[in-house]
């Protein structure tokens, strides 16, 4: 055989292995492609039975059970059970909110965002009336800057403020002040919330943003807080472009939440 000839069927093998590899990585983006579209798939029907599937019965048994609890016509042992029913379906309500936004922040979705123009200060300080409200007790101090208006997500960042100074509210020492300080800065918005009460331990102050967080496993399960609370919240600032920081020490822990005005969604 020639030299020539050899050539030629080098190049024509080459050729062909150049095919199969070709072949083969079409094969294998086929593959990805599939995957991901079932991953996609999944996750949709995932939001969707959460968000759908649960919610809608949760919200018919709660306003039954309201419109009970608030009848004239029940005896008073009756009565309290129809307010446990609704607290009990508030609770799974909040519970299965919290299920929803783990799904999208680990199945890569995020936090959808509707952003409006509003003033933080003001948002605080009504988060903060409604929570005296239910806790008469506790002593929460509301203190604000100039100048705190930006563009956020008003539901989100409300869930925010009330998880952190709920949270607050439960941890601080008896008779002690919880404080909120919001400032306004050139190109973003900070709020404190502080506590005096025991110091988070170091190595659970590391994890303390992570899902399912168990600083107290028995105050947890009493509660049915799934540990979700803050991982959210450090979720939701972060779609916001934002940070969420947290500190103790000497018996004061500070939450601080740091907002850009102007949202710009990270993902």
């Amino acid at each position: 055989m020639s030299a020539n000839a050899n050539n030629v069927e080098n190049q024509l093998e080459r050729a062909q292995q150049a095919v199969s590899r070709a072949e083969r990585d079409a094969a294998d983006a086929r593959a990805s492609e599939a995957d991901l579209r079932n991953v996609a798939e999944f996750r949709e029907r995932l939001i969707g039975i959460v968000g759908h599937d649960l919610r809608n019965p949760l919200n018919a048994i709660t306003m039954a059970a309201s419109l009970l609890a608030s009848s004239s016509h029940l005896e008073e042992t009756d009565a309290e059970l129809a307010t446990r029913i609704v607290d009990s379906a508030r609770r799974m309500k909040r519970i299965v909110a919290q299920l929803l936004d783990f799904t999208r922040a680990r199945l890569g979705g995020g936090f959808p965002l509707e952003i409006s123009t509003f003033d933080v200060g003001g948002l605080c300080e009504r988060i903060a009336a409604e929570l005296r409200l239910g806790r008469p007790d506790a002593n929460i101090e509301v203190s604000r800057g100039r100048d705190l208006v930006g563009s956020w997500d008003v539901e989100r960042i409300s869930a925010v403020v009330s998880n952190l100074l709920a949270n607050a509210v439960e941890h601080a020492a008896q008779g002690t002040p919880i404080r909120i300080d919001v400032r306004g800065g050139p190109s973003d918005v900070v709020f404190e919330i502080q506590n005096e009460g025991e110091a988070i331990p170091p190595q659970v102050l590391e994890t303390l943003f992570e899902p399912f967080h168990q600083g107290d496993p028995n105050a947890q399960r009493a509660s049915g807080n799934l540990g979700l609370g803050l991982y959210i919240a450090h979720e939701i600032v972060r779609s916001h472009g934002g940070r969420l920081d947290a500190s103790s020490t000497a018996g004061r822990t500070t939450f601080t939440v740091r907002l850009p005005r102007v949202t710009q969604q990270a993902r």
